[in-house]
């Protein structure tokens, strides 16, 4: 099995991602109410097959990689199954929603996200060696700052170019948000970064997977097939609950919407040297976005456009003046392990 996977290292990846996800998806019955992130146990179960991705990256990098079945164990020892233990420990306590989580569980939420970062900021916890060049520590510190501040700097300027669009909701209830305060924010973050998809796919699709692809890829062209199946592991969800459309329109939206991100996140994962810390920071960033403006509909999916726009013009952008995306990555750093956060 070992040989097979290393051999078969997509395949693998895939086939762990999918066969995990979404029978436990389809099991948990959240694919059929709303809404899907009310922290209870039928919550638990589907946030442990959001966990796949990162699982499968494991288990890839185990087999592709000398010395890193134990660094698979020992990650998922000191992070996943702390993840679990709290998220199930949220599901036993009868919130009816994120926001309405108390303050000690959302204390417990932002320790366990400082615990994340602290993780994951080591080239070490890193379960594939990246292949390409390694920036210093302030590089990469300043890309992640940029990486959580800019999506929410976007959307405000979309959020902005909306005024006036009436607040009413269009054809769906209106759903309570966190205030911009100092807790509001701490929790959404918090619980973006461990519950809303960045602990389970980042170390997966940007931790494993990128770097044996851009073994064979340049990073572009290994973005566009990330892209492709990103979007499709999110099928079963945006089949039920829609994305942007219901049924079959859901999956379009999805794969337009997935591929100028999964550009711009392959790119800050470029430029950090393999760091996991900006795509982590980006991932919660674009969605702890509708915690704050969800109880606006109409408006928001306004906004979410231009929002949109913006990320199209964006990954554009650096695709045409950035290089790097359209070169085969250098071999190993010779000088040693690439400089973490």
């Amino acid at each position: 099995m070992k040989q097979w996977i290393a051999q078969h290292d997509t395949a693998a990846f895939l086939l762990i991602t999918f066969g995990i996800s979404w029978p436990l998806w389809l099991a948990s019955g959240t694919l059929s109410r709303t809404p899907i992130r009310s922290p209870d146990l039928s919550w638990f179960v589907a946030q442990l097959g959001v966990f796949a991705p990162a699982l499968a990256g494991m288990a890839v990098g185990a087999c592709v990689e000398k010395g890193k079945a134990k660094q698979a164990l020992r990650l998922l020892g000191l992070v996943y199954l702390p993840a679990a233990a709290l998220g199930l420990w949220i599901a036993t306590r009868g919130f009816i929603s994120f926001v309405a989580v108390d303050a000690f569980a959302t204390w417990g939420m932002a320790a366990l996200a400082v615990w994340i970062l602290a993780c994951f900021s080591g080239q070490r916890n890193r379960m594939v060696a990246w292949p390409g060049s390694s920036v210093d520590r302030i590089q990469a510190a300043i890309w992640s700052a940029g990486c959580l501040l800019v999506p929410g700097l976007l959307f405000a300027a979309a959020w902005v170019m909306t005024s006036g669009t009436p607040a009413g909701a269009s054809g769906i209830a209106p759903l309570p948000v966190r205030e911009l305060m100092p807790l509001g924010l701490i929790a959404a973050f918090a619980m973006n970064l461990a519950y809303g998809g960045s602990l389970g796919e980042e170390p997966g699709w940007r931790g494993a997977w990128l770097p044996r692809l851009m073994q064979r890829h340049t990073p572009l062209m290994a973005s566009l097939v990330i892209s492709f199946w990103w979007a499709l592991w999110h099928a079963p969800i945006d089949l039920t609950q829609g994305f942007g459309l219901s049924s079959v329109g859901g999956l379009i939206v999805r794969q337009l919407w997935t591929m100028p991100v999964a550009v711009l996140f392959t790119w800050v994962t470029l430029r950090t040297g393999g760091s996991l810390i900006p795509p982590l920071l980006l991932h919660t960033a674009i969605n702890a976005i509708p915690d704050f403006v969800m109880n606006q509909p109409q408006r928001y999916e306004r906004a979410l456009g231009i929002f949109v726009v913006f990320l199209l013009i964006l990954a554009a952008a650096v695709t045409r003046y950035d290089s790097s995306l359209r070169k085969s990555p250098d071999a190993a750093e010779p000088s040693g392990r690439p400089v973490g956060l």
